[in-house]
């Protein structure tokens, strides 16, 4: 049986209201006017899921909480649906579906479903830090009925929009994996080029028709992209990480 629904919803200013039903949220927002088409500007994002998930875990470590585990199919999803609020600004989907379904079309069981999202924070850090601010997207973060957690980010328009996915469920995910080892294809602690370049041999192999070269908890920690597969962009990213890891 299906146990509670959270929707919460943060801009740079708001005052959301926690729904326990299936039934799409009641918020009031107070919005800060995003910027004009005339000031957009390309926001590099890569990173910013992996970001984000450090963040609230921290926030949970504060308090002696269980970390929650990073789940890429999850993310998937959360990216579905940052798309959809730069859309449509509801914790309902824009053809009128629950949120819920996004989770049913990617094949994922949950007992216990929550929903943050934002729009209007242009890093990791902001983000968290409004929603921690505010009492019902914090309940959120700082809950004991989740155990994943799944980010997705969006660009439009120059305007980043964020949501933040968690369930709870007696049902095992073994591809779901701690965000320290986000990137991290060999568990040296470290991402860098050797991992980008397993990702790149692993996609080369799937690609001539020949079996997988990692094994499926690399391949989760692999897949950075958010888009539930492997491949070369996964490897861009990694390269990308390293590349900011290197010039701090």
């Amino acid at each position: 049986m299906k146990k509670i629904i959270a929707l919460l919803s943060a801009v740079i200013m708001a005052a959301s209201l926690t729904v326990s039903t299936a039934a799409s949220a009641v918020s009031t927002e107070m919005v800060i006017s995003p910027a004009s088409d005339n000031n957009v500007s390309a926001i590099d994002t890569v990173g910013f899921t992996a970001e984000v998930i450090r963040l609230v875990n921290q926030e949970r470590a504060n308090r002696g909480l269980r970390e929650f585990r990073m789940f890429p199919r999850l993310s998937k999803a959360a990216m579905v649906r940052a798309k959809e609020t730069s859309e449509v600004w509801d914790h309902t989907r824009p053809d009128g579906r629950s949120i819920t379904t996004v989770c049913d079309e990617i094949g994922i069981g949950w007992d216990h479903i929550g929903e943050n999202i934002a729009y209007g924070h242009n890093s990791p850090q902001a983000v968290v830090s409004g929603w921690m601010r505010s009492d019902g997207h914090r309940a959120n973060i700082l809950s004991t009925d989740f155990q994943y957690i799944g980010v997705g980010v969006y660009e439009s328009k120059g305007i980043l929009y964020w949501t933040q996915y968690f369930i709870g469920t007696t049902d095992n995910h073994p591809e779901a994996y701690s965000v320290k080892d986000y990137g991290d294809v060999n568990s040296d602690g470290k991402v860098d080029a050797v991992d980008a370049s397993l990702v790149l041999g692993d996609y080369a192999s799937v690609m001539s028709g020949k079996s997988y070269t990692l094994s499926s908890s690399q391949r989760a920690k692999a897949e950075v992209s958010g888009d539930d597969l492997v491949n070369a962009v996964d490897a861009s990213q990694i390269l990308s990480l390293y590349a900011k890891s290197s010039t701090r």
